[in-house]
């Protein structure tokens, strides 16, 4: 493989792979500080194939993984198809909640065509199509099919944020930041706030609650009506209910042995559908019980021995890196000592920010504010490896839409850290979007 085709794909993963030298003039980065880095990423060989596969799936993938509206009158995105399809009349659906709000016909071909790549014996041709779809704040699934086929051509999800938070009166706000409550916590808020919603006669003596209530969800989910709002509730559960349950399921059977990679196996949720159900119905009917209104909290992101076993940890230790440390994790804060990875999130990004959107709306649902300690990391990252280091860069726009779409539903105020360092632009746009500066 090439000196070039390597920096293509650390560049496709979101690195930096050019410096400044001596005289301020741009170069290429070390190869082997490129390909050590590559290997965080999971690319440790064949890096010409890792390459050609990567570029295969990003013209197989018809739509991006993730769109910001940002509140424009215009849905805007990139649309990848065989060439047999360009020609078609194929139809569009914006749905909110799984329930089709917004639909339309459209023909690929009658619009600008960007590109076009051969991948073996098809040609796939790539258009940039616009639609005229005001959409109110919050989150959408926009779906692509074939007239007649219920099989989408392309999906994704789209993230309309508020242009300017709307305002959030906290008093008497902490001037420290506190921890997301432990699992345990948690669990009790949602047994105790669930315990009268169900219809049998709670049962009395020394069974733990839980228990108790497991044994009235299984009585209950026999009547029809408790099984078909069950089966409607299953259906129409949001990335965070359905992790939340998958990982106090896993909390509560095998003391979390099992990974959230492991609890998305098809084997898994067979052999533990009836938990999942019970710990789905106690997080969805208490969905917004789970409150610690004056209480401040940072994104926490950290993936050190101090997180393992919460929810935070379970949750992104699948996008790991290995071995590049930083110094904190997106906007996440780091004790002093600890040992920290970066997130890979490129591969955050293919997955649709769900495990990221999963834990915002975790942590703001709980909170009266949340502060982004150092806004910069939102943009870019130092990844560390050994002596030397590389800038891993986010997507800032669509980090920073999920956080405040998320603060808004859940009325959260949101801070940033105040720094003299940070740059007047950033600082401006943060107060422009309702973001607070705070100094701690």
């Amino acid at each position: 493989m090439t000196a070039q085709h390597i920096l293509q794909l650390g560049q496709m993963l979101g690195l930096s792979c050019t410096e400044l030298n001596a005289n301020g003039d741009e170069q290429a980065l070390p190869i082997t500080l490129v390909t050590q880095a590559l290997a965080d990423f999971g690319f440790t060989d064949e890096l010409a194939l890792k390459l050609e596969e990567e570029i295969k799936q990003f013209w197989l993938r018809a739509l991006p993984p993730v769109m910001i509206a940002d509140e424009s009158a215009m849905i805007q995105f990139d649309l990848h198809l065989p060439i047999e399809f360009v020609t078609e009349d194929l139809i569009w659906e914006v749905r909110a909640n799984q329930v089709v709000i917004e639909t339309g016909e459209f023909t690929p071909i009658e619009w600008s065509l960007n590109g076009i790549y051969h991948l073996h014996d098809m040609e796939m041709q790539s258009y940039q199509i616009s639609l005229e779809q005001p959409l109110a704040v919050g989150s959408y699934h926009l779906v692509i099919l074939d007239q007649g086929s219920e099989e989408p051509l392309g999906e994704s999800w789209i993230v309309n944020p508020p242009a300017t938070l709307t305002p959030t009166i906290v008093t008497a706000l902490p001037t420290k930041t506190t921890a997301l409550p432990t699992t345990e916590s948690v669990l009790n808020q949602l047994l105790t706030y669930t315990q009268p919603s169900l219809a049998t006669t709670v049962i009395t003596g020394s069974t733990p609650l839980v228990q108790q209530l497991q044994q009235q969800f299984n009585h209950d989910k026999e009547q029809a009506e408790f099984a078909l709002t069950l089966k409607t509730v299953i259906a129409g559960a949001s990335p965070l209910q359905t992790y939340l349950a998958q990982y106090l399921t896993a909390y509560a059977t095998d003391g979390l042995t099992a990974t959230h990679q492991e609890t998305q196996t098809v084997e898994w949720q067979a052999a533990h559908s009836d938990g999942y159900a019970f710990y789905l119905w106690l997080v969805v009917t208490a969905n917004n019980t789970l409150t610690g209104k004056a209480s401040l909290r940072s994104m926490d992101f950290a993936i050190d021995a101090a997180n393992t076993g919460s929810f935070a940890h379970w949750l992104l230790a699948d996008y790991q890196l290995a071995h590049c440390q930083l110094d904190n994790v997106l906007a996440g804060v780091v004790d002093q000592g600890t040992v920290n990875h970066g997130i890979n999130s490129y591969k955050l990004r293919q997955d649709g920010y769900a495990a990221f959107r999963a834990l915002v709306d975790f942590t703001t649902m709980q909170s009266a504010g949340l502060l982004l300690n150092q806004p910069l990391s939102i943009m870019q990252q130092w990844l560390t490896i050994g002596d030397a280091g590389i800038w891993q860069n986010h997507e800032f726009n669509e980090l920073l839409s999920i956080i405040l779409l998320s603060c808004e539903r859940h009325a959260c105020a949101c801070y940033y850290q105040a720094d003299d360092e940070l740059p007047a632009e950033l600082t401006a746009y943060l107060d422009a979007r309702g973001i607070q500066p705070l100094s701690l």
